[in-house]
C-alpha cells in the first residue's frame, strides 16, 4: 500500500509543481519594445511555353519566353511594438507599411501561322516594362514559434500583352505568402542585440501538358528586419 500511496503522493506533487510552473508564467511581466521594421523583397515569375490557339481567325502556335518580377522595398521603417508574454510574442500592428512596388517584365514570342492561312512566322522581341507604387502595407502574423510568414495579398502585374500568357500561365501568381522565414523570437525584446533578419525563400515549378506545353517558374525571396 505504501508504495501505491508514494506513487500517487508523487505525481501529485509533480502536476502541482507544474501548474505552479505555468501560473508564474502566466503571471509574469510582458516585455514590450518598439522596433523599427523594413522590408525587401524579390516576387518573379518566369515562363517558356507553346500554346496552341488562333489569332485573327487563324490557327497559330505561340512560342512565349518571358519573365515579370515585383521588387519591394520600404521607404521608411515601420514602428512594430513587439510584446512577449508567456513563451509567446505578438506584433502591433503586424504589418509593415510604406512599401515601394516596382513591377518590370521582359521577354519575346514566336509566333507560327498555320494552313489554311498563308504560312508564316513572326518573332517579336518585346519592350521591357516598368512601373512601380509607392505606399503599401503587407501584413504578416506568427505562422508558429519563432516564425513568421505574410498573409496572402495580390501583388500587381504589368499590362502588357507581350510576351503572351495564356489563362492557365496568368493565374500563376507568385507572392509573399508562399515563403516562411525563421527568427529568434527571445531576441526581438533583447535590448543588446541591435537588429535582427528574418530571411525567407520559396521555389515552385509548373508543367503544363495539355494544349499548351512548357514550363512556369516562381521565385520569391524576402527578409524583414527588426532594428531598435
Amino acid at each position: 500500500m505504501k508504495p501505491f500511496c508514494g506513487l500517487i503522493c508523487g505525481v501529485a506533487l509533480a502536476c502541482l509543481l507544474a501548474a505552479l510552473g505555468a501560473s508564474a508564467r502566466d503571471i509574469a511581466p510582458a516585455k514590450r519594445t518598439a522596433l523599427r521594421v523594413t522590408l525587401q523583397a524579390t516576387v518573379s515569375k518566369s515562363w517558356n511555353t507553346v500554346t496552341d490557339t488562333t489569332r485573327g481567325g487563324c490557327d497559330v502556335s505561340i512560342h512565349s519566353v518571358g519573365s515579370r518580377k515585383v521588387v519591394l522595398r520600404s521607404s521608411r521603417p515601420t514602428r512594430v511594438v513587439v510584446t512577449s508574454r508567456g513563451g509567446g510574442v505578438s506584433y502591433s500592428p503586424a504589418a509593415v507599411r510604406f512599401v515601394k512596388i516596382e513591377v518590370k517584365g521582359s521577354g519575346n514570342e514566336t509566333t507560327k501561322f498555320k494552313a489554311p492561312c498563308k504560312e508564316h512566322t513572326v518573332h517579336d522581341t518585346c519592350r521591357q516594362s516598368h512601373g512601380a507604387v509607392g505606399g503599401s502595407t503587407f501584413r504578416f502574423f506568427r505562422s508558429k514559434r519563432n516564425e513568421l510568414a505574410f498573409r496572402s495579398t495580390r501583388l500587381p502585374e504589368s499590362s502588357d500583352s507581350c510576351p503572351f500568357q495564356s489563362a492557365a500561365v496568368r493565374a500563376i501568381r507568385p507572392g509573399l505568402h508562399q515563403a516562411e522565414a525563421e527568427l529568434s523570437e527571445a531576441a526581438l525584446t533583447n535590448p543588446r542585440i541591435p537588429a535582427q533578419t528574418a530571411f525567407a525563400n520559396a521555389d515552385a515549378e509548373t508543367d503544363l501538358d495539355s494544349e499548351e506545353t512548357g514550363r512556369v517558374t516562381e521565385r520569391v525571396r524576402w527578409s524583414l528586419t527588426f532594428a531598435h
